[in-house]
């Protein structure tokens, strides 16, 4: 969603980012479900598009980022505390796929035989195990909407969670430690190269999230960024050319090309 990306960048910290979408998701959904009771979809096949499709974008979202503020909020707490918490919730999301692999399957392979059944609001009988607090309305639910959109976000969540152990676990993880690489710039141009990646589309075609691609970062250089949404802020409030950093290594490229073109 573009709106998010919007939040992200114009947030002074992480956690405001995170609230900020929260609300958002929550305020798309809440008018999701006002329309939708004076709303009658022209086939099932419509009505199955709309909570296996669209209902689907700010009800994973919304999932993803109350998790990713509930981790903002254990950073302040010790390592031992926050290695305990992060395991927790790797074994959660673990026993949740293993207990709903069938259906990840069928979601997988992008089966439809049971969109019916799962995706519209005439077969409520069964419905599957999540949390309820999550707008559950028999109007505005199906028997697995809200499942897939856990699924959803699990699937992004969990790689996330493997990496923030990772560093708690192996602060000089292995396979960056068989090189002797360091970030000798400032921080804050570091933050330049990351946001002009992802502006650009250059990782995942613009989809990947750009906390995840931090941390990455982080991991790499064994730098922590800090707030890197303040830092962008600083970065647009600059005087003149916003693009210092890239300028700067631009200039360099163009000019040790040249030279070796001369020789």
């Amino acid at each position: 969603m573009k709106e998010i990306s919007k939040i992200e960048e114009s947030s002074p910290s992480r956690l405001n980012a995170f609230n900020r979408v929260i609300k958002y998701c929550r305020e798309v959904l809440e008018n999701y479900r006002k329309n939708i009771r004076n709303f009658k979809f022209n086939s099932s096949s419509d009505e199955i598009k709309f909570f296996k499709e669209e209902k689907q974008i700010p009800l994973s979202q919304l999932i993803y980022y109350t998790s990713l503020r509930t981790i903002e909020l254990e950073s302040t707490s010790s390592v031992k505390y926050k290695r305990k918490y992060l395991s927790r919730k790797i074994k959660k999301i673990n026993k949740f796929f293993q207990r709903n692999r069938k259906f990840q399957l069928y979601i997988d392979l992008e089966q439809t035989s049971m969109d019916k059944f799962y995706f519209t609001r005439k077969f409520q009988n069964e419905v599957a195990h999540y949390d309820t607090s999550l707008y559950w309305d028999p109007e505005f639910n199906t028997s697995h909407d809200i499942l897939l959109a856990y699924l959803r976000a699990y699937k992004r969540l969990l790689p996330f969670l493997q990496r923030q152990m990772e560093l708690l676990d192996h602060p000089q993880i292995e396979y960056i430690n068989k090189h002797d690489l360091h970030w000798t710039a400032s921080k804050v141009d570091l933050i330049e190269l990351i946001y002009a990646l992802h502006f650009s589309g250059a990782i995942n075609n613009g989809s990947a999230n750009i906390i995840d691609i931090v941390s990455l970062f982080e991991v790499i250089f064994k730098q922590k960024l800090g707030n890197c949404y303040k830092k962008l802020s600083e970065i647009k409030g600059r005087k003149g050319r916003i693009t210092k950093f890239l300028d700067e290594i631009t200039w360099n490229f163009e000019q040790k090309m040249n030279h070796e073109n001369e020789l």
